[in-house]
């Protein structure tokens, strides 16, 4: 799927962040594993795009390659652009990457324990961003950091600010993380399963920040996650990735109501409250596990779990049908013959 036209609904503007053709591959002991293929998509400024699949799929991937925190080796960038601003982020020398990485592109990871240091009160941790990207001195920097942790909802924030992280809920390190992905004012903010592991709770709470903050300073989002949920009040645009492909993309109100892709539709099916035991109906599952990406399929890679499987899905994978004027995107046999580029059905 290309990247390259700007995202629809924002006339000729370019996008803030154009994600065209990228690959990802990592050398194991079994072989060459392919794990993100052809990657693209845009992002607009102050939009909310949402990456959903299953575990293992390639979204966590897709942020780190974002970022060039892939490892290397074993893994390997083999193709693709990664454009901010109209920069292309992987041809910038990694002193280059460090200034942009933290500063004006953030990333809140999954985990906040192994993200922060146990070593460091919060305080120290995020000043350190701030002192290195923005110059700010160290007093300047700290009052930043309390400022941030204020934003974020921490109570008593010029006294915890001098805490370590074992001192802290699991929610409210969360908070500490979206400060410090915040506390340069970053153009976009990659929120990967930001409420892993979290109550339900919390989770609403993390999810209505991350919203608020978007609303008040233009920040552009990229939300990962596995929650249909949460995508259906946050995102404003939606891609769906399946063994290292986006196999969907659209906005997320067409996309929830009307999903094109058999692995959509059984995301919607399967998730919780789409379907209630008020209704006396079970939910549903897609049958069958996510293959392996060291092995090398001709077809598309979800056609054993598919109940619309068709021989021509075994032995290829067709071109990206555009729909809707252009505005869905599909790597589905179903609908490779519905339309050509910027036809009007989505259906």
């Amino acid at each position: 799927m290309t990247g390259r036209d700007p995202m629809p609904g924002t006339g000729q503007e370019a996008p803030l962040l154009d994600v065209d053709g990228l690959s990802v591959e990592f050398q194991t002991r079994e072989g060459v594993a392919r794990v993100l293929e052809s990657i693209s998509f845009s992002l607009a400024r102050g939009q909310t795009l949402g990456v959903v699949g299953e575990s293992g799929c390639g979204k966590s991937m897709t942020a780190l390659a974002l970022m060039r925190l892939i490892p290397q080796p074993p893994g390997r960038i083999v193709a693709g652009k990664v454009r901010f601003e109209g920069t292309d982020l992987l041809g910038l020398s990694d002193a280059a990457m460090r200034e942009v990485r933290g500063n004006r592109v953030s990333m809140i990871f999954q985990e906040p324990m192994t993200s922060l240091n146990p070593v460091f009160n919060v305080g120290e941790q995020i000043a350190e961003a701030v002192r290195l990207h923005q110059r700010l001195d160290r007093r300047a920097a700290r009052e930043r950091a309390i400022e941030m942790l204020e934003a974020v909802g921490i109570p008593a924030a010029r006294k915890r600010v001098d805490d370590y992280p074992h001192q802290f809920s699991g929610g409210m390190r969360q908070r500490v993380m979206i400060a410090m992905a915040l506390a340069c004012n970053p153009s976009v903010l990659i929120a990967d399963e930001p409420t892993t592991a979290l109550d339900v709770t919390v989770q609403a709470q993390i999810f209505d920040l991350i919203s608020d903050l978007r609303s008040r300073t233009g920040t552009a989002v990229i939300l990962i996650t596995h929650d249909m949920g949460a995508i259906a009040e946050m995102a404003d645009r939606v891609a769906v990735m399946y063994a290292g492909r986006i196999v969907e993309e659209g906005a997320t109100a067409d996309v929830l109501a009307n999903p094109l892709h058999p692995y959509t539709r059984g995301l919607i099916a399967c998730a919780p409250g789409r379907r209630t035991a008020a209704h006396g109906e079970p939910l549903e599952e897609i049958s069958g596990t996510v293959p392996s990406l060291l092995e090398r399929r001709e077809g598309c890679a979800f056609a054993d779990r598919c109940r619309d499987v068709m021989p021509k899905c075994r032995v290829g994978l067709p071109g990206e049908t555009r729909l809707a004027q252009g505005k869905r995107r599909v790597l589905c046999w179903l609908h490779a013959d519905a339309s050509a580029p910027g036809a009007g059905g989505a259906s």
